[in-house]
């Protein structure tokens, strides 16, 4: 055997080894992932339901995530400098995990009833939490784009992320077992975070194990306004990050307070949202492989297109709820894991494509600086607004319900920003209604004739639009 073979064989051996270790790394910070941002539900029940923070200041504490990613954009080329992906990646998630490790040590600690030691308390431990998150994030994609193929990176991501939802599902009944009958005491929280903590540790452990031949390269992070000329020079990338901020606004205008109406206007507690969760994330295994694999095949603005229509035609049904009919959630949510999958898979695989591989670390740190500004400013209007109508004039259920409606109409109003991308190696606008129909014809073959239908009509009227061009 040559040694260019022996050297191939080498690297086909270790981007396997790679892959394998992406799924175990995963399927470890899986509970990280669900609990640890503060708008998740168990967050949210911690702080607005055992701590008694207001609607105004969780808005704050919620947006802290969305500030930092903001700041890396700033800080990233210095604070990057001398350090390859790998090690961004790692020495900010070892940081990270100690922080949490604090937290859960020192929550027992902090008094209770809305009190200004606890909202200083989090703001502060949310800020650095959230910015050793983000730059975790900067680097983890551009770290993935060298041991991911990229044309096998739609289905492996889609493998990836269906093994995560396993895993959610079993971080879940974790969950609503240690809940049980104890949904009103703290030593639940600190179980579960607990479990996040040691999750995460071991997966960052795995992580050490990913070879890439750029491993003893330095990351080449330009300044905050050669990143911006970068990215403007990139076809269709500034229209993408006009989208994504966009959806991310609106998304973010509802999305943290989503979990705060099941409590306060629902009467549900946390388990039964542990179990919506669980149910998201059963449809989400089926909807990582489906997406995945159609991702691939038909691109990904289609995809994101009725991924994102569906998702958002269920999300409707917000403006509806009340006590006597919360029994809709159990369907939604089952509806939303298998369609919003659709949305980020095929959004994450854009903003990969449209990145050229030599200005990718500015267009991922500008993209997500931008978008989370956008999501900055969302919960926390969205907060002093049910500060304001709900509590201080007392609107009722009805002011969540404007609030849901606004949002559905607006999320939709963006397909017109989507549409007017054009993603590289795919066909010109005209080719869409075929990658409609390919889409169509493969849920057809698995048994989802009803959405199949939807997506035909569509694609005969696009049809006839096009025969007239």
């Amino acid at each position: 055997m040559t040694g260019e073979g022996v050297s191939e064989g080498g690297h086909v051996n270790n981007s396997r080894k790679n892959l394998r270790i992406g799924i175990i790394e995963g399927l470890l910070s899986t509970p990280y992932s669900v609990a640890v941002v503060p708008g998740s539900f168990i967050i949210a029940a911690l702080l607005t339901q055992w701590f008694g923070i207001g609607k105004s200041s969780f808005g704050w504490i919620v947006s802290m995530p969305s500030w930092t990613n903001v700041l890396q954009a700033a800080l990233l080329p210095l604070l990057a400098r001398g350090m390859t992906p790998k090690g961004l990646v790692l020495g900010m998630g070892w940081f990270n995990v100690a922080l949490w490790a604090l937290m859960a040590a020192l929550i027992g600690l902090l008094p209770r009833n809305d009190s200004p030691i606890t909202i200083g308390f989090f703001l502060v431990f949310f800020f650095f939490a959230s910015a050793s998150a983000a730059f975790q994030v900067v680097g983890w994609i551009t770290w993935v784009r060298e041991w991911v193929p990229a044309k096998i990176r739609g289905t492996y991501l889609g493998k990836r992320n269906s093994w995560m939802g396993v895993a959610t599902m079993g971080f879940l009944a974790l969950v609503m077992l240690v809940f049980k009958n104890q949904e009103d005491s703290l030593p639940p929280y600190i179980w579960v975070l607990g479990a996040v903590v040691v999750g995460r540790l071991l997966g960052l452990l795995w992580m050490r194990g990913i070879r890439t031949h750029s491993d003893g390269l330095k990351l080449s992070a330009p300044r905050l306004t050669q990143a911006l000329r970068d990215c403007r020079s990139a076809p269709g990338l500034p229209m993408f990050i006009l989208f994504s901020a966009w959806m991310s606004f609106w998304m973010s205008f509802t999305g943290p307070f989503g979990s705060v109406f099941c409590f306060e206007e629902l009467g549900l507690d946390p388990s039964i949202f542990a179990i919506f969760t669980a149910l998201a994330a059963l449809s989400g295994i089926l909807g990582w492989v489906f997406w995945g694999r159609i991702s691939d095949r038909a691109g990904n603005v289609p995809v994101i297109v009725v991924g994102l229509l569906l998702w958002e035609l269920c999300n409707c049904l917000w403006v509806f709820l009340n006590p006597t009919n919360a029994w809709l959630l159990y369907p939604m949510f089952v509806w939303a894991g298998f369609f919003s999958v659709a949305f980020f898979m095929g959004s994450f695989n854009l903003l990969l494509n449209l990145s050229p591989e030599k200005i990718s670390m500015s267009a991922i740190s500008i993209h997500l600086a931008v978008t989370s500004l956008a999501s900055a400013i969302a919960p926390i209007m969205a907060g002093s607004l049910l500060q304001e109508f709900l509590v201080q004039r007392g609107g009722g259920i009805a002011i969540y319900q404007i609030g849901f409606a606004i949002k559905s109409v607006s999320v939709l109003l963006g397909f017109l920003l989507l549409l007017t991308i054009h993603e590289p190696g795919r066909g010109p606008r005209r080719s869409l209604p075929v990658a409609f129909r390919s889409i169509s014809q493969t849920m057809a073959i698995q048994g989802l004739e009803i959405f199949s239908n939807l997506i035909t009509m569509r694609n005969r009227s696009n049809n006839g639009r096009n025969a007239k061009l």
